[in-house]
């Protein structure tokens, strides 16, 4: 009976310790290295590989489900798959045949998980051949994002129907995933043509998802040959694609008289045009001509109209927004979505003419920034406003020649030549009508310019500029606040006057009149702008120049 309780008493200290592989230690310094792959089946680059089962060995215990959402495998899909673990191990069965002659990747994401939430950190690209050789070719280039983590590079041959490809609804045919620093490698490509893209892939199912995913089309197409099977600098500037057409979602009318639409985003100003806007009278059919109509600064989803005969109460009227209307990235007006209903009664809406883009008494401005206000109402309660706008000194006086309309209601302040840590007073004065009496108004807000001896300048080339193409320098501060110059036609540039601290840099070909980077479109499918970026971290001094910046555009 003795030996019977002590057998009893050593069996649990037994079955402890003989499952003690099976869960990571305890205790000790914590464990921040990224998991690794021992060993595959098949090997990296094997050829005439007979089976339908891949095993892959981890030096770590995984976390199963993230390592299996992380596999891509095309042609197949998930349910194309089964998994099985053992331990470290992964034992992967295919089930349906593989092609004869053709090469595969299996790739493993950048995100699959070991059990102390260390990630794998970049892409592993398993490439084998059921046939007597491998495919060989290679692409591998950089994303230059914000946020450091893994993006997916994805392949799609360039066939016929090129032009119809929707990266949002078919899988491609090759994909990896960057690693922490951006940098991609993407193997086993066969000889041919090639669209690339780049996405943030937040569904992790290796698709784009359009207004989800952060997007980036590459600059060009690649191909692969027997001559030439490596392609490098294929690098990406991924941003947020805008691909919803703008929509009408309300009229009101104002205690201004005029009428105030409201969009589910903001509209192009240079596609704001009385004519693109019809106001009808629901009874009758009877148009009112528009003669007057701008986006507001103050909350750019807004547009204002002002028709030429007042809009009667209890009046039910139609209001159209045209196609030709477009927001900042070129979708045009959604025509199932641009006609609105409304009947004008007292609840009038509050409606403030006039608006700055600074605060008053703002100190620190720079010739970068930009300084203007906004006087968005031609007639009140039926008479001309007639506003104007002027720039005083510190005594005073009006400066000649520093305020210019632009787009009809915006009065800008040209700030080159400014002096330093002076103060200046942009004033707007207009008429206003109270019960039929005219009364002046007047609205003022006062800067001071930065002090010159706190700034410093980058002057530098660029490189690989197209005949005719204007390239934008960008130099971007640790703030987030980014300071522009056009590079001359050699390609010389200088950023002058910038707060010193640490700046990154690149150099892109500008697209229309616009400083934005265009970062290509999907669908349909629009290369980005070539583009460079300089290697490292810029620190400017007060009173000094960093010179011989240099920069490649790819």
């Amino acid at each position: 009976m003795g030996k019977v309780k002590a057998l009893l008493a050593i069996l649990p200290a037994v079955f402890l310790f003989g499952c003690a592989g099976q869960f990571p230690p305890s205790g000790g310094p914590v464990d921040t290295a990224p998991p690794r792959i021992l060993f595959s089946s098949p090997t990296q680059n094997q050829t005439n590989f007979p089976g339908r089962e891949i095993r892959v060995k981890f030096d770590k215990y995984m976390v199963e489900r993230s390592v299996e959402s992380s596999i891509y495998f095309p042609p197949f899909g998930m349910n194309d798959l089964a998994f099985d673990w053992s331990g470290k191990e992964l034992e992967i069965s295919i089930l349906k045949p593989l092609e004869a002659d053709r090469t595969y990747i299996l790739t493993i994401g950048a995100r699959a998980q070991d059990t102390r939430g260390n990630y794998l950190g970049k892409a592993y690209n398993l490439v084998f051949s059921t046939g007597e050789r491998v495919d060989t070719g290679m692409v591998s280039g950089t994303v230059y994002a914000q946020k450091a983590e893994s993006y997916t590079v994805a392949a799609f041959p360039v066939t016929p129907d090129i032009d119809t490809l929707r990266p949002a609804m078919t899988l491609p045919r090759y994909v990896t995933q960057s690693d922490d620093s951006g940098r991609y490698v993407l193997k086993g490509l066969s000889d041919g043509k090639y669209r690339l893209i780049c996405f943030d892939d937040q569904m992790r199912n290796y698709t784009y998802a359009p207004q989800y995913d952060l997007y980036a089309s590459a600059t060009r197409d690649v191909s692969i040959s027997e001559f030439v099977n490596r392609v490098e600098g294929v690098n990406f500037i991924p941003a947020m694609e805008d691909t919803s057409h703008p929509q009408l979602y309300s009229a009101e009318l104002t205690n201004t008289g005029l009428l105030l639409l409201k969009f589910s985003e903001p509209l192009d100003t240079s596609h704001i045009r009385p004519s693109y806007f019809v106001v009808s009278d629901s009874v009758t059919g009877m148009r009112l001509p528009v003669d007057f109509a701008a986006r507001l600064e103050s909350n750019r989803y807004n547009v204002v109209l002002e028709t030429d005969t007042p809009l009667k109460s209890r009046t039910k009227y139609f209001v159209t927004a045209g196609d030709s209307i477009s927001d900042s990235y070129g979708n045009r007006m959604a025509q199932s979505n641009n006609t609105v209903t409304f009947i004008p009664d007292t609840n009038l809406v509050p409606f403030i003419p006039y608006f700055f883009n600074f605060p008053d008494s703002l100190r620190g401005v720079s010739s970068y920034d930009t300084l203007y206000c906004q006087f968005a109402a031609p007639s009140i309660e039926g008479h001309i406003a007639s506003p104007s706008c002027v720039l005083l000194d510190s005594s005073g006086d009006p400066i000649a020649n520093r305020v210019a309309p632009e787009s009809g209601t915006i009065y800008r302040v040209y700030l080159h030549g400014l002096i330093s840590r002076e103060w200046y007073t942009l004033c707007l004065n207009y008429k206003t009508y109270v019960n039929g009496a005219e009364k002046d108004s007047l609205v003022k807000r006062s800067f001071a310019m930065v002090d010159s001896n706190s700034l410093g300048d980058i002057t530098g080339t660029v490189t690989g500029i197209q005949r005719g193409a204007e390239v934008v320098v960008a130099a971007e501060g640790e703030n987030g606040k980014t300071y522009h110059a056009l590079a001359d036609s050699t390609g010389g540039f200088e950023i002058a006057g910038i707060p010193a601290g640490d700046y990154s840099l690149k150099a892109y070909v500008r697209r229309g009149k616009s400083v934005r980077y265009f970062n290509g479109r999907s669908f349909p499918y629009q290369f980005a702008e070539p583009f460079g970026v300089y290697d490292g971290k810029l620190k400017i001094r007060a009173r000094w120049t960093v010179e011989g910046v240099a920069v490649r555009l790819h």
